[in-house]
């Protein structure tokens, strides 16, 4: 393989490169255990001040502390712990995307998981309740998944992915006004933090409804500990089926604003993703095979812009 030609090595680990750092090093330095890889100053006091000032201190102590301070300050611990689940997934999926992206704005994060939150969850709300108050129930209770399972991906899982990208689709239209291209994988984290956003706030009503069902039934914590299990591995759930079709949509603003089918098919995909995932979870099998799928084209997407360098380079 020829490499091409090249201005720099890196400052790091002197790999041959056209920039100031070799991808892997960049990747490490913009993670969020960044600082253990950095130089660090040999003087004490600017040491500390390094470290307290790192994502690796601030990001896991905050989020070590969390609880304490829910307890502390007398908030509403159920609100505030179905957040703290969904940031839980943030930081596993904060410095996947930063090894792929040179950029991130933690701000447009911020924004799109409150905005989802909110207006995102919102949305789906009122539509759904359309679809139930007009009887979507019998079909979405059907004891047959051959008829749960396509009702689930029509009432459910079309509304709930919509409601997601409705942040993205403003980023996606600013955009295009702006004549700013961004990397695909760029929505995609946007899409994510959109998708935890919506997560944290769905599942405080599960958690309250786990609640209220042990009190009327007076069990020992039987629903309440089903709410908190399903606040644990839903946001995980929405944030890829999210990232799918945000990627879709930065696909086509990467095009030129073209093959829109593929946006189409990624919001598509995710629904049925989504929805065949509501209707099987009587059945555990079926919906840890739909949860692996959904994760392996989530992970195809977010490492083929990878690839295709890889592809690129060994051509040259």
């Amino acid at each position: 393989m020829n490499l091409p030609p090249y201005r720099h090595q890196c400052q790091n680990c002197g790999e041959p490169i056209d920039e100031l750092l070799c991808d892997s090093c960049r990747n490490r330095q913009a993670g969020l255990f960044a600082v253990a890889y950095r130089p660090l100053p040999n003087n004490l006091l600017l040491y500390i001040l390094t470290i307290l000032k790192s994502r690796l201190f601030l990001g896991l102590f905050v989020f070590a502390t969390t609880p304490i301070l829910l307890g502390a300050l007398h908030l509403n611990v159920v609100d505030g712990m179905m957040v703290y689940f969904s940031l839980f997934w943030f930081f596993i999926f904060q410095p996947l995307m930063a090894a792929q992206l040179r950029i991130r704005s933690l701000l447009l994060d911020i924004t799109a998981y409150i905005f989802t939150g909110t207006v995102g969850v919102l949305f789906a709300l009122v539509v759904e309740s359309f679809w139930i108050s007009h009887g979507a129930n019998l079909l979405l209770h059907d004891r047959f998944l051959l008829i749960s399972a396509p009702a689930y991906v029509l009432f459910i899982g079309l509304t709930e992915e919509f409601a997601k990208q409705i942040f993205i689709l403003l980023v996606f239209l600013f955009n295009r006004a702006k004549k700013k291209v961004w990397n695909p994988l760029s929505y995609m984290m946007v899409g994510i933090s959109s998708g935890l956003g919506f997560s944290a706030v769905e599942n405080i009503s599960y958690v309250q409804h786990g609640i209220l069902f042990d009190v009327l039934h007076h069990s020992v914590g039987l629903g309440t500990i089903t709410a908190l299990t399903r606040a644990l591995y839903t946001p995980f759930l929405h944030a890829i089926w999210a990232g799918i079709v945000a990627y879709g949509l930065g696909v086509v603003a990467q095009r030129g604003y073209r093959d829109w089918h593929l946006a189409v098919g990624a919001y598509l995909l995710a629904a049925i993703f989504h929805g065949f995932y509501d209707a099987s979870l009587a059945h555990g099998d079926l919906s840890i095979m739909d949860v692996a799928l959904s994760y392996l084209v989530f992970l195809t997407l977010l490492l083929s812009n990878r690839r295709r360098q890889n592809l690129n380079a060994s051509y040259e």
